[in-house]
């Protein structure tokens, strides 16, 4: 009986990110290949609508920056807030707790341990837990690439906030997600493989430009069928030179044994292959989106044809139902951890981030005291004698 000459190549499917604890090191592995925080980077680099949604979600919650409300009622304690915390650094912060689920600071002491100096942001991607001792992450470790790491490797541990008296410590700001420990999957985790999917068709347009928009060519080779193992060795090459979407329009090879028993070409026409491609674009685009929680696409600067958004009122309460069930969360738990680092310092202040809401788009309806009515609409009103002024509301 002849060899099978039937090879079937199955394709990987889509996992959640793998948390690992080897017993080869001290610290938690985040993905397979203990590099997940990378491909989310890929998934960004590469999806526009992915891009475009991390970018706008992530200025939403930075806002206009950090204020207080008794920012004037002490004015010392304010300043020595800023000086802790610069603008950069927090804007940082909003921009990996969105893009990668968590975010990470650099607490800096004075040499006697009394007094917080400053925060510093550092890349998320760049740490790893220690595994957990006493049911708490008393470390984390640093290494600038983690492909680097070899197991003979010695990344600096760092320890965590509030648990040394060394001059610096990780503050690591993560949400609660069941089943996850050390870290948190992005709050768009289901929308990740419609990200790829759109990377993947548009490698596969552009690819298929560059090639000159040809079909794929078969090759045959009539000098004789390779045994077993040398066709294994083919299949191998021709798989990882010919497969996948950045590959289209280029040609495979055949081997036969004659001229006349060449392989034959029987070529499988898709009808409307041009809107079944844009279907899958346009899902692709839907279902990012909606793993983000975007009420309306203009909300992040995408313009579409579904009609929604598309006059003042609609776009109006889109972007007050996203600021409360999305932004505002977010804001919460930054801000929280914050406070840790000012009430190290004795500073008692009732911080919040400036909205980038038009005031018009404002909800002042449950705001009852000047703090309130400040945190809405992120100014302070002032008369011409210098005394605060609440801004009216409609009646």
């Amino acid at each position: 009986m002849k060899d099978n000459l039937i090879h079937v190549v199955n394709l990987s499917s889509y996992t959640a990110p793998e948390v690992k604890e080897s017993t080869r090191y001290d610290w938690v592995e985040y993905g397979d290949d203990n590099n997940y925080f990378h491909y989310l980077i890929d998934r960004y680099n590469g999806s526009p609508t992915n891009n475009a949604a991390v970018n706008g979600i992530s200025e939403m919650i930075y806002g206009k920056g950090l204020d207080a409300t008794d920012s004037k009622e002490k004015p010392e304690q304010f300043n020595e807030m800023k000086e802790i915390f610069s603008k950069d650094c927090v804007k940082k912060v909003c921009y990996d707790y969105k893009m990668m689920g968590q975010a990470a600071l650099q607490v800096i002491y004075s040499k006697d341990h009394t007094k917080i100096v400053m925060a510093k942001h550092i890349p998320i991607e760049t740490l790893r837990a220690e595994k957990a001792k006493d049911g708490m992450v008393k470390g984390y470790f640093y290494a600038a690439d983690w492909n680097d790491i070899k197991p003979s490797s010695k990344p600096k541990r760092i320890p965590a906030f509030g648990t040394s008296k060394q001059g610096m410590e990780i503050l690591y700001i993560r949400p609660y997600r069941a089943g996850f420990y050390y870290y948190s999957p992005v709050d768009y985790q289901g929308g990740l493989q419609y990200a790829e999917l759109e990377e993947e068709i548009a490698n596969y347009h552009i690819n298929n430009i560059q090639n000159g928009l040809a079909p794929s060519m078969l090759i045959n080779f009539n000098n004789g069928t390779p045994d077993s193992e040398q066709r294994d060795e083919i299949e191998r090459a021709i798989y990882e030179k010919f497969s996948g979407s950045s590959n289209a329009g280029k040609f495979i090879l055949a081997f036969n044994d004659s001229k006349d028993l060449a392989a034959t070409i029987e070529p499988v026409i898709i009808n409307d292959a041009h809107q079944q491609y844009q279907f899958l674009s346009d899902e692709s685009m839907k279902k990012v989106m909606v793993s983000h929680r975007i009420v309306s696409p203009m909300l992040v600067g995408i313009k579409d044809n579904s009609g929604l958004g598309n006059n003042a009122d609609e776009l109006e309460t889109a972007s007050l139902l996203m600021d409360n069930t999305v932004i505002r969360p977010m804001q919460v738990t930054i801000l929280d951890e914050l406070e840790k680092i000012l009430g190290f310092n004795g500073i008692e202040l009732d911080i919040y981030f400036k909205t980038l809401q038009p005031l018009e788009f404002t909800d002042l309806t449950n705001a009852v005291s000047e703090q309130e009515i400040e945190k809405e609409t992120g100014s302070k009103k002032e008369t011409e004698g210098g005394e605060e002024q609440q801004p009216e509301t409609e009646e």
